[in-house]
């Protein structure tokens, strides 16, 4: 396998609406990969598509050298497995424990027990230690629902190491959050990433955070990628070029808007799909 993620000629439609356009997009094992683009751009699509949540109207999607989309649901959730994704509204359970949360994520290797919260001495130990690496040692018997926004964030990280993956995704993660603590949770999750040496992909709109963490910068624009290079490498002209007034001009604002509402599928095969996001 010489690429985690791989797109060739890689369109998705909702409608005839054009929300991705990607004609080659590699990411090597390793890479810490910031995608940047404005609400619409097509970010939160690409990520989709790597976790496999989402099928390519045309063209073909490879990660970690399996097609995340195939056909066969075994080979489906272990390719899942293999890819965590932190959501920009990271979805913990708010009523359950901060440690039962990062337990979560060791649901696809350990027994039917888990489904009861019945987890093996090692998987806690793991939890604890990961809670420990976060920030969180003294918070894993509250509640989440009791947690600020960057703890919550941390927990959601935390939750995602956990899964023990060789891909990493995180749509947004500091959207809400402010500013000081939102280059804090970037340059915790960067650091946590790279004592593991697993693959990072980050959405962002702040393009002065991505040059900091960074390895690699992608700037889609129109769900097309305008701009593929090292974060020292990204001008004014390149920051135009993906953050330019006037939005998609290939899609109409009622179409951005019914999409924000979930209400038009892309052409996946699967009619009862439906993405929210950009």
């Amino acid at each position: 396998m010489d690429q985690a993620i791989r797109l060739d000629g890689v369109h998705v439609l909702y409608g005839r609406t054009v929300a991705l356009d990607v004609e080659r997009l590699e990411v090597g094992p390793g890479e810490r990969v910031f995608v940047l683009g404005r609400s619409g751009s097509g970010k939160t699509t690409l990520s989709r598509l790597v976790k496999g949540r989402l099928v390519p109207s045309a063209g073909r999607v490879t990660v970690l050298g399996h097609d995340p989309a195939c056909a066969d649901p075994r080979r489906r959730r272990a390719l899942a497995r293999r890819v965590a994704m932190i959501d920009q509204e990271f979805f913990l359970v708010p009523r359950s424990t901060v440690v039962g949360n990062v337990l979560h994520g060791c649901l696809g290797r350990v027994s039917w027990r888990s489904l009861f919260e019945v987890y093996p001495r090692e998987e806690w130990e793991k939890a604890e230690a990961i809670l420990a690496e976060v920030g969180l040692a003294t918070l894993g018997d509250r509640r989440v629902e009791t947690l600020s926004g960057g703890q919550r964030q941390r927990a959601a990280i935390a939750r995602a190491l956990m899964q023990e993956a060789e891909i990493i995704l995180a749509d947004e993660p500091i959207s809400a959050l402010d500013p000081e603590l939102a280059e804090d949770a970037l340059e915790l999750l960067v650091g946590c990433v790279a004592r593991r040496g697993v693959t990072l992909v980050v959405n962002l709109h702040q393009p002065e955070l991505a040059r900091r963490f960074a390895s690699r910068l992608v700037g889609l624009a129109d769900g097309r990628v305008v701009f593929d290079g090292p974060p020292g490498g990204f001008a004014a002209t390149d920051s135009a070029a993906v953050y330019r007034a006037g939005g998609a001009p290939r899609a109409t604002r009622g179409a951005d808007d019914e999409r924000a509402a979930g209400r038009l599928a892309p052409k996946t095969g699967h009619p009862d799909l439906r993405l929210v996001g950009d």
